[in-house]
């Protein structure tokens, strides 16, 4: 193995999604990276997926029932061969590009045990052309900044990992059905591993109905909600003797109980809302502190997604998109750059 070409494993959960599979393996194909071992963990899929997947020989497929996504990629990152591990669901896209860029990046530091790219989430028109709505460049504290864990949108699919640490650190919690990408996120934060962030596009996420998280209709928003207030609840609980991080956790835990609170009041569910209220006070006596601390935070997260919104040129309408055009290294246009072949 060259030194510059670290072995590097990608990991596919897949369950059901043969619309967009192809798709993203090629996105995987393109980036023409030698040394690369790709794996698609699949949950017994009804829908084609195995067919498609024999079209392509080199790519090790796992096919077997499943507790989850989380539980599949720990299977995935247990049968990789690869010192380098990232993960693409079946409906995301990895810029081009970008694995080379991963590569040569752990090559020059044997220390690093993250790098994190930008994350990109895109939509499709009804004609297919694509349109980015959003950019995430995770510019500070090296791309593991604990506010935006906690607050904002991690983009993990934008991250690659040296195996080490899901031995050494943290793996995905099987716990956290939708979740548990922030967990692995926030443990490898607080065990203060070496990361680094690379000033380029690294993921370009689908926005899409049948998404479990981007999703339109957020059909999923109370199970995240009550996910991300348990776990709240825990990371507070271990950072016991971390004044700075516990306050951090509070105040998460403070604006996701009053998310779920006024929930469960608006669909009058009484007993509901009243657990809501004994866990957060429960967890903590101040919690008016906590919860104006999760506003500032909250905004101080918003206000970094503008900033990067702005250098993109990201419309946050669809009606003010701007077309991702499908060429290897198009010119700016309106800001942005095309990122898919």
């Amino acid at each position: 193995m060259s030194p510059d070409q670290p072995r590097l494993t990608i990991v596919t959960p897949s369950k059901n999604g043969a619309r967009y599979l192809v798709e993203a393996i090629e996105s995987v194909r393109r980036q023409r990276y030698p040394n690369l071992e790709h794996i698609v963990v699949d949950a017994c899929s009804t829908d084609g997926t195995l067919e498609l997947l024999a079209r392509y020989p080199d790519i090790i497929v796992i096919s077997e029932p499943d507790h989850g996504s989380q539980d599949a990629l720990n299977k995935g990152i247990a049968r990789a061969t690869g010192d380098i591990i990232g993960e693409l669901n079946v409906d995301d896209l990895y810029a081009d590009g970008i694995l080379d860029a991963i590569g040569k990046t752990f090559a020059g530091d044997e220390s690093i045990d993250v790098v994190v790219g930008h994350s990109l989430v895109f939509e499709e028109d009804i004609s297919g052309a694509k349109h980015l709505l959003m950019a995430h460049t995770h510019a500070r504290q090296n791309g593991l900044w604990l506010p935006e864990l906690t607050f904002g949108i991690p983009g993990i699919c934008g991250c690659f990992f040296h195996r080490r640490v899901f031995s050494t650190v943290a793996r995905f919690r099987t716990e956290y059905e939708l979740a548990a990408d922030r967990r692995l996120l926030i443990a490898l934060k607080l065990a203060e591993v070496k990361s680094v962030r690379i000033d380029q596009p690294a993921i370009l996420y689908r926005h899409h109905s049948g998404s479990a998280t981007i999703n339109p209709t957020k059909p999923n928003l109370r199970k995240l909600s009550h996910e991300y207030f348990r776990m709240a609840a825990e990371l507070a609980q271990e950072a016991a003797n971390d004044p700075t991080n516990r306050r951090i956790f509070l105040a998460w835990h403070a604006i996701e109980g009053a998310k779920l609170l006024l929930r469960s009041l608006s669909e009058w569910k009484f007993d509901a809302a009243a657990k809501i209220v004994t866990s957060l006070l429960r967890q903590n006596s101040w919690l008016p502190v906590s919860f104006v601390r999760g506003l500032l935070l909250r905004e101080a997260v918003r206000s970094a997604i503008r900033e990067d919104e702005r250098r993109f040129g990201a419309a946050r309408h669809l009606e003010d998109s701007t077309p991702i055009e499908h060429e290897v290294a198009g010119p700016p246009i309106n800001g942005t750059r095309s990122y898919l072949s």
